[in-house]
């Protein structure tokens, strides 16, 4: 399974495709990786905004010819379960994405509900250090930049550690990046930090 590309809006290349593997998510991947363990063809997949599930999904899908279905949630039961029952016949895995647990699914149709729970449930977990600098280094890669040691070492400690925060720290450091016509360095990170702490205070860049 590929292990490259990161959870963040773009859409990478090619030679970009994959997800970076850490301790946040290195039991996901390890059950992708052996796929033809799973319970019932099936492995049901949650995790917050951004934490790369239909990175992680897409990759699967592509190397193991297996389904996906994202949101999971918000599709009918007879969906799911004419897909569940598709995935069992074909003897292919079926990746069921969500960012709710499937106790927050309001599942109604009874047969849909005993497949489901005897179904592997895996979660990818917070990200830990190596997640989010990964995360910030492969989105301004992807732009043909870099972001400076000092600023991750800055961030690292002061800001709010979830993958959508690093989702957005990084589209504000960029844009302020184009506004300077700076480097992505120390105080393009104070000011975007600054910017989500509601601190308008002047910073030189």
């Amino acid at each position: 399974m590929s292990q490259i590309a990161l959870p963040l809006e773009q859409t990478p290349s090619p030679e970009q495709a994959g997800y970076l593997v850490t301790a946040a998510n290195a039991g996901v991947h390890r059950h992708l990786e052996n796929w033809q363990e799973w319970t019932h063809h099936t492995m049901i997949l949650t995790g917050p905004a951004a934490s790369g599930k239909t990175t992680m999904a897409a990759a699967f899908e592509a190397e193991t010819d297996g389904l996906f279905l994202d949101d999971a949630e918000n599709y009918d039961d007879t969906e799911i379960f004419h897909l569940w029952n598709r995935a069992n016949e074909e003897q292919r895995p079926l990746l069921l994405l969500s960012a709710k647990p499937v106790s927050d699914w309001e599942i109604s149709l009874p047969d849909l509900q005993s497949r489901l729970a005897a179904s592997l449930h895996m979660e990818i977990g917070p990200p830990d250090q190596a997640m989010i600098d990964g995360l910030f280094q492969k989105y301004f890669a992807i732009r043909g930049l870099t972001i400076s040691e000092d600023a991750l070492r800055y961030l690292e400690k002061r800001m709010v550690r979830t993958y959508a925060m690093v989702r957005q720290m990084a589209q504000k450091m960029d844009a302020l990046a184009i506004e300077s016509r700076k480097p992505i360095n120390l105080a393009i990170a104070k000011l975007a930090l600054r910017h989500f702490d509601g601190d308008d205070e002047k910073v030189d860049i």
